[in-house]
């Protein structure tokens, strides 16, 4: 059979570290996500302009992201770690609507809490809007002792990091994600 009657090798799910190559799928995988997914996210209802000078000033030499891709190439789950004043890291999600409940935050949190361990991040924290119960129970399934604060639910989680030979205590096997 030829190559142009065949099909074409479908893709998999990639969960992958992103780089300053991502930038436009992460400038489209903000614009995708409708008002509500944006307030959730950012705190606010912004503008397509707002969201893409955000993804233009991305640094990628101080902040960590993480991704989860369609076989179709879309960037559809983001996780980034970003380092606050005093040492520790704050960690942010979005997941597009179509891609939610697939249990993708979790993976990109988990992968993300594995790094910034490897990396000797010791302290993570992340806040979120009280009312949305999907990123309060993805906190606590990560384990985020989380605090309502008003409108908001706020955790930090320490980190054990790993071993000289890249283990932690009772972990047989090696870290992986970075």
């Amino acid at each position: 059979m030829s190559w142009p009657s065949q099909t074409p090798p479908r893709r998999e799910w990639e969960l992958r570290r992103l780089s300053d190559a991502d930038t436009e799928a992460i400038a489209r995988h903000w614009l995708s996500l409708p008002a509500g997914a944006r307030y959730k996210r950012f705190g606010h209802i912004l503008p397509d302009a707002t969201l893409l000078r955000f993804a233009e000033d991305l640094d990628f030499s101080s902040d960590l992201f993480c991704g989860m891709v369609s076989p179709d190439g879309d960037l559809v789950a983001l996780a980034q770690a970003a380092p606050e004043w005093d040492g520790a890291w704050e960690l942010s999600f979005s997941v597009l609507p179509r891609a939610q409940r697939n249990g993708f935050a979790r993976r990109l949190g988990e992968r993300m809490l594995r790094m910034l361990a490897a990396q000797g991040a010791r302290r993570v924290r992340l806040c979120c809007l009280a009312s949305n119960l999907p990123m309060t129970s993805l906190a606590n399934a990560l384990g985020f002792a989380m605090v309502r604060d008003n409108v908001f639910m706020r955790g930090e989680r320490e980190l054990e990091g790993p071993s000289i030979r890249g283990l932690r205590a009772g972990q047989t096997g090696r870290l992986r994600g970075s």
